[in-house]
């Protein structure tokens, strides 16, 4: 298996930005920051399945083990963002849209599309991530709330970081 230099350096970045954001930001139990499924809903278009569940299983499990989180939680998370990635990415865009097109970003999909795609994707990623915190559906209604804070200022943060450096206006 061939690892692209491009896509091992936004590995790291968005590792790196995973740690850096979740030891900084704190807000208690109501609010946790991901921003590294970016990385895994960007990843160049051509990219086989299993290398996407590899990817996220090793993005998970290296920010569980960075962020002193419980080992597999995020892992779970992101491989469960990857099983309904494609399905997402059919609901939101047309067939034949990104035929030609590389990185599955913001300039490529318009920014309705783009933030549809990152709100559904975040959604199932908290969603998940919550019903594996809390072992199951019982205390699922109580977590609620966090999950709709997070998924929001999440989208919010992704956006910021897809609009900072991945946008490129072109006049």
């Amino acid at each position: 298996m061939r690892i692209k230099s491009g896509n091992l350096l936004l590995f790291a970045a968005f590792l790196i930005t995973q740690v850096i954001l979740s030891s900084l930001i704190d807000i208690g139990p109501l609010l946790f920051i991901s921003v590294y499924p970016l990385f895994l809903l960007t990843l160049p278009t051509n990219t086989t399945f299993n290398k996407m569940l590899l990817w996220a299983f090793f993005m998970g499990i290296v920010v569980d083990y960075f962020t002193n989180s419980i080992l597999g939680l995020n892992s779970s998370a992101a491989l469960t963002l990857v099983l309904f990635q494609s399905k997402i990415f059919k609901l939101v865009c047309r067939k034949g849209d990104l035929e030609n097109q590389i990185r599955p970003g913001l300039r490529e999909l318009g920014f309705v599309r783009f933030t549809t795609y990152i709100a559904l994707s975040l959604a199932v990623h908290h969603i998940s991530l919550s019903l594996v915190e809390s072992f199951g559906l019982t205390s699922f209604i109580y977590n609620l709330p966090r999950v709709a804070v997070s998924l929001f200022a999440n989208t919010i943060l992704i956006l910021v970081i897809e609009f900072g450096f991945f946008y490129k206006n072109r006049l």
